[in-house]
């Protein structure tokens, strides 16, 4: 095994104020201590970009090729525009915590989160004349899930907000769909197992989202 690339070799005799450094290809460094006498066990060599191969390994070539390839290269292969420069482009410090979310959004125009209001969710539940059942039934009421399915596509598009506790929804329509307590929830389980909504636990209560694959179904 020998070494190729680039290496450092260093060797202080603070006795006799000597200090040697030399910086470049192993080759060359190995040359050049042989010319001083410092070959052996004198000073250290510290590997920069160097590594072991075996003695009949090639020398690895870049894949752009050396600089005089790049320098031939013809007009129509080099890229447009003027060489990066990595010193034109703004730095933009910021210390952590400064960063105002909402007003950023607000800046960007984007969409507000608002607490839902029951009540005009309920007169809008109200105004629907006629509601179709969603054609899957694997939850056993289609006609249940499409209601849930209206309210809480409600609650994400006209709101912001990702989920709903249970007592919203029983409030919104449990009469509705004829699910109260214990039956709701068992109904909302059977959804999260068919990974329709996610359950999320925290906070006063159980909070059920919907899954957007779910909220476009029909």
């Amino acid at each position: 095994m020998q070494m190729r690339g680039k290496v450092r070799f260093r060797f202080r005799s603070p006795e006799s104020d000597i200090d040697v450094l030399i910086e470049g290809e192993y080759d060359v460094v190995n040359s050049i201590r042989d010319e001083l006498g410092l070959q052996g066990r004198v000073g250290f060599i510290q590997p920069l970009s160097a590594r072991l191969v075996h003695g009949h390994e090639p020398e690895l070539s870049s894949a752009l090729g050396d600089e005089k390839d790049l320098e031939d290269l013809s007009d129509e292969n080099k890229l447009p525009g003027p060489p990066p420069d990595p010193t034109s482009i703004p730095a933009v410090v910021r210390r952590i915590g400064d960063l105002d979310i909402k007003a950023e959004i607000s800046d960007l125009d984007g969409p507000s989160r608002t607490e839902p209001q029951i009540e005009y969710i309920r007169e809008f539940l109200e105004s629907i004349d006629e509601l179709e059942p969603l054609k899957n039934n694997l939850s056993g009421d289609p006609m249940a899930e499409a209601w849930l399915q209206i309210v809480l596509t409600l609650v994400v598009r006209q709101h912001g907000q990702t989920s709903l506790p249970i007592s919203a929804i029983e409030e919104l329509i449990g009469e509705k769909i004829n699910k109260e307590g214990t039956e709701l929830e068992l109904f909302l389980n059977r959804l999260w197992i068919m990974g329709r909504l996610e359950l999320i636990y925290g906070g006063a209560e159980v909070h059920y989202a919907p899954n957007p694959s779910w909220l476009v179904s029909q």
